[in-house]
């Protein structure tokens, strides 16, 4: 297995941010998800108010997120195998074709 964490953004904040994450498995499927920090959550909501976006933003959605408290390598590495360990992992990743 390979993990591969996209940061696209050189500034990233540990504590409020998201990043897209993909992993390669042993078997040559590749799945996404998207990390997000409940720090950077809150911060998406406030902006929606302002923006107007998701009913002044009343809520927020995204497919195949994952929610840590931080976006540490070590934090997203033992997210994603204790996924796996509990075979939840297929449930929360999507398969890239």
């Amino acid at each position: 297995m390979n993990i591969k964490i996209l940061k696209y953004d050189q500034d990233l904040s540990l504590v409020n941010d998201n990043v897209d994450v993909e992993v390669f498995l042993d078997n040559g499927k590749r799945y996404t998800a998207t990390f997000f920090t409940i720090e950077n959550i809150i911060s998406i909501l406030n902006k929606y108010k302002e923006t107007k976006e998701c009913c002044n933003g009343l809520y927020f959605w995204t497919s195949d997120m994952i929610i840590v408290e931080s976006l540490d390598d070590k934090i997203i590495n033992k997210t994603i195998q204790d996924l796996i360990k509990n075979e939840e992992f297929h449930h929360a990743f999507s398969l890239l074709e």
